[in-house]
């Protein structure tokens, strides 16, 4: 009985393992707290543009603003991250997202926030995620030893996943009591955390090649993608969930209002369920043995198909029965997040540090296409209805992931 117990508690503490190391350990806690605000923000604003329009299409129309800079930008960030020094290009790219966050909140409690001015700074808040995703993604390495590599990638993600929890559920509180404004406000605060943070993290310095173009060191990263097959596989399968998997949480908002009747609140919730399920995911992706990270991957991306097909045909016929959709965004988070881990560890352990930053930003070009996922979502929903077009991406998912399955049969992944 001893031996059991103890052999839970080993596994438990190797779940936060990485955690022992200090540099690592500020960029979670502070992660957590700024992304924390990154999803509030993102429940008041989604919440807001619905409101004011009542259209899916609209909605659809903000998502994209927000989503397309990194589409343009975010190969130039990995770029950056193997050429220069990657805490400060984080420290930068961070204080920049807070300085337009404040501005937000300014025009909020001003009552000059509209559509518009809403899309403008989507699109600059777009363009300063697209430098902060890969770059801190390429800065994990730094900061843990190669034996911890898996645990770390694991823990950001659930680090993510957390302030899926969090975030929407305090958002949808806030925008239900005190109002959007104080969401916002809220969120441009919370930026302080990760700025001091990587201010005061002690990272010894690394020699990195300036002399080389940015184009050069673009052109030479996609070679590299292209020659590794593996590699390329794992990119682009990430790269296609996350442009046509991720937009489903587009019309969250839609749902709560139109076919749950739950409100602001119930909205915030729906997002904190899914971010239970993401948690839960991520902690398990993290103990996983190197063997079992490849079945996990495909067997996380037909599960998705499947659960986001169910969603939709659920919502048609028994959208009075909410704990079935509590049961499906559990199960939705889960899959979603250990998909993003195991893909992610996959890459992490497969490249050489030289070109990490350029790796993993391919990965984050999927976060572009997000935006063009977002705008056919809700052009689906306002011209079909919202299950409907649940039910056409999530059938897309699963014909994609029978080409998933042939892939990785054909080349055998060596981590």
């Amino acid at each position: 009985m001893n031996a059991a117990i103890e052999k839970k508690e080993n596994k438990f503490k190797a779940m936060f393992s990485s955690l022992k190391y200090r540099n690592f350990r500020l960029l979670w806690t502070g992660a957590v707290i700024s992304s924390t605000g990154d999803f509030l923000e993102i429940v008041a604003l989604n919440w807001l543009v619905y409101e004011m329009t009542n259209s899916p299409f609209y909605l659809g129309l903000f998502n994209l603003a927000r989503s397309l800079p990194i589409l343009f930008f975010t190969l130039i960030a990995g770029a950056l991250a193997d050429k220069y020094e990657r805490r400060k290009l984080m420290l930068y790219s961070q204080s920049t997202a807070m300085l337009l966050s404040f501005v937000l909140a300014f025009l909020a409690f001003s009552g000059k926030l509209t559509v518009y001015p809403l899309i403008s700074i989507g699109i600059l808040q777009g363009i300063a995620n697209s430098f902060n995703l890969p770059i801190r993604q390429s800065l994990i390495s730094e900061l843990v030893p190669r034996e911890a590599l898996v645990n770390a990638v694991a823990l950001n993600g659930a680090s993510l996943t957390l302030t899926l929890v969090l975030g929407p559920a305090l958002g949808g509180l806030i925008v239900g009591t005190l109002g959007i404004k104080y969401a916002l406000l809220l969120n441009a605060v919370s930026f302080l955390a990760v700025i001091w943070a990587l201010y005061i993290m002690k990272i010894p310095r690394q020699m990195k090649d300036h002399k080389k173009s940015l184009t050069q060191s673009i052109k030479e990263g996609a070679v590299y993608v292209f020659n590794h097959k593996i590699i390329f596989t794992v990119a682009l399968f990430s790269f296609l969930m996350v442009a046509v998997g991720l937009p489903y949480t587009t019309l969250l908002p839609v749902f709560a209002k139109d076919y749950f009747h739950i409100g602001a609140k119930g909205y915030g919730y729906m997002f904190s369920i899914a971010g239970i399920g993401a948690l839960v995911g991520s902690l398990f992706s993290g103990v996983r043995s190197k063997e079992k990270v490849k079945k996990a991957m495909i067997f996380s991306f037909i599960s998705f198909g499947f659960l986001l097909v169910f969603f939709g045909i659920a919502a048609i016929y028994l959208s009075n029965y909410l704990f079935i959709f509590i049961i499906l965004l559990v199960m939705l988070g889960f899959s979603f997040s250990t998909f993003n881990a195991t893909n992610n560890t996959i890459l992490q352990l497969m490249t050489d540090d030289v070109y990490r930053g350029r790796v993993l930003s391919t990965l984050f070009l999927g976060f572009g296409l997000t935006s063009l996922g977002n705008f056919i979502i809700g052009w689906l929903a306002e011209f079909l209805s919202a299950p409907i077009a649940y039910i056409l991406i999530g059938s897309t998912l699963l014909v994609l992931s029978l080409f998933l399955v042939y892939y990785t049969k054909e080349h055998k992944m060596h981590t």
